[in-house]
């Protein structure tokens, strides 16, 4: 069974864990506050230390050293990183992962070594806009870093591409079709598959291409 670490029991923390051990991973938290230990150990079936996670020793009570992955998701950036960089380079654990609350702060994390960062705050802003489609265009970031995003997009009635097929569109250089939803069926495109209305197109595109996509699907200005 593989084994995380996590730093932090607030929401995001007790949340992660109480997904992660419904997973089948072994689960050990770290919490400085002795109430909300506690409260995280009568509700969840793990291990729960009362502690500091930039703490050396509490990280080894933990088992960073056997750890797979170890995650940092206090209410402090600097919690975060610090936790991070002990766990890495004292139990060389090699996925670490860590929260950032000032997105100022993500450069920083990933130039010291931080193999993946979550920043709520451009979660929380790109959700939002995923649900907000634009102009009948949705992008969905699906990678942890780069600019290329999962594009969603209807061909309406209007469209320029229906009844064209695929080896005849003049897509954006950086994208790909990836997928066709017709009615209850999705297939992946081929170069004779013909677009109609109502489809729904699935493309990996380059986000400053994103635009020019959704042109040549389905037509329009900017």
């Amino acid at each position: 069974m593989e084994r995380i670490v996590v730093v932090g029991a607030g929401k995001v923390g007790f949340h992660l864990a109480k997904t992660l051990v419904g997973s089948g991973y072994e689960v050990v938290l770290i919490e400085k506050d002795q109430s909300r230990s506690v409260f995280v150990a009568r509700s969840l079936s793990i291990t729960v230390l009362c502690g500091d996670g930039t703490d050396q020793w509490i990280l080894k009570d933990a088992g960073a050293g056997k750890a797979n992955y170890f995650v940092a998701v206090t209410g402090s950036d600097a919690d975060n990183l610090v936790a991070c960089q002990i766990a890495k380079k004292h139990y060389h654990v090699k996925n670490c992962i860590a929260r950032v609350i000032d997105p100022a702060n993500e450069t920083l994390f990933r130039n010291l070594g931080i193999d993946a960062v979550i920043n709520t705050t451009t979660l929380a802003a790109k959700t939002i806009s995923n649900v907000l489609p634009s102009n009948g265009l949705r992008l969905t970031s699906i990678f942890d870093r780069g600019d290329i995003e999962l594009a969603e997009v209807d061909i309406t009635q209007s469209s320029p591409v229906i009844g064209m097929a695929v080896s005849d569109l003049e897509l954006p250089k950086e994208s790909l079709l990836i997928a066709i939803l017709q009615g209850e069926s999705a297939y992946l495109p081929r170069g004779q598959s013909i677009l109609k209305a109502e489809d729904r197109v699935f493309a990996l595109v380059n986000r400053n291409d994103a635009n020019s996509l959704r042109r040549a699907l389905i037509g329009g200005g900017r």
